[in-house]
């Protein structure tokens, strides 16, 4: 089993370095073409079913992947992005202002502390977003693929992998980066990580379009 793990297309507020959370924004010029390359990149490998967050910079880019392959393609919420409450259409430097008790917070409990305003902490992003993923394995037994999501899930996603649990440490992705995990026997495995080789075209095979949102 394959699974891969696809971050949505750039953004008007990735590049501005704004905090969507589940701000349903949609993709930008460059995110839409950048989408498209994506899509034709897997053209090329065996995909069963494609699985996306029902935020619009995620489906559009899934749309993309799913068109190249006659196989389903499933919505769900649970895949969104971890909600950022009341940090959501701010960039960091504000929320470093506005929220200074909160950055305190997250150095002694960075996986407990809930973002300010009703947002989520990194345990029920975590959960959420675990959840899903094991009921994508039943309902796609011995299947091959397509996640397409957000930084902070695909975080999650490795970090399983990896380590068994949510890691904080981990960097976030380029926007429509490949990462790929794969069950062999029952050994989970990660096959390559934020690979973005297919935006060569446009130049944004070194450089990461994201903002630092995740590196707290």
């Amino acid at each position: 089993m394959n699974y891969y793990l696809v971050r949505h297309g750039q953004t008007p507020a990735n590049r501005k370095g704004i905090i969507q959370g589940h701000l349903n924004v949609p993709l930008s010029d460059r995110g839409r073409l950048q989408a498209k390359l994506v899509g034709e990149a897997l053209a090329k490998v065996k995909i069963d079913a494609v699985y996306s967050s029902d935020l619009d910079r995620a489906k559009d880019t899934a749309m993309e992947i799913a068109k190249h392959h006659n196989c389903k393609l499933v919505f769900d919420k649970r895949l969104r992005e971890v909600h950022c409450g009341s940090m959501q259409g701010k960039t960091m430097a504000q929320c470093r202002e506005l929220f200074p008790e909160f950055f305190e917070a997250r150095k002694s409990n960075p996986y407990l502390v809930p973002r300010p305003g009703g947002g989520e902490c990194d345990r029920d992003l975590y959960e959420r977003v675990m959840r899903a993923f094991f009921d994508i394995q039943r309902e796609c037994p011995g299947s091959d693929v397509a996640i397409v999501t957000h930084g902070g899930p695909i975080r999650c996603l490795l970090s399983y992998v990896l380590k068994g649990e949510f890691d904080p440490g981990l960097p976030t992705v380029a926007n429509t980066s490949v990462s790929a995990i794969s069950n062999r026997g029952g050994k989970w495995e990660v096959v390559k990580s934020n690979e973005v080789a297919h935006l060569e075209p446009i130049g944004d095979h070194r450089v990461s379009t994201s903002n630092d949102f995740y590196r707290w």
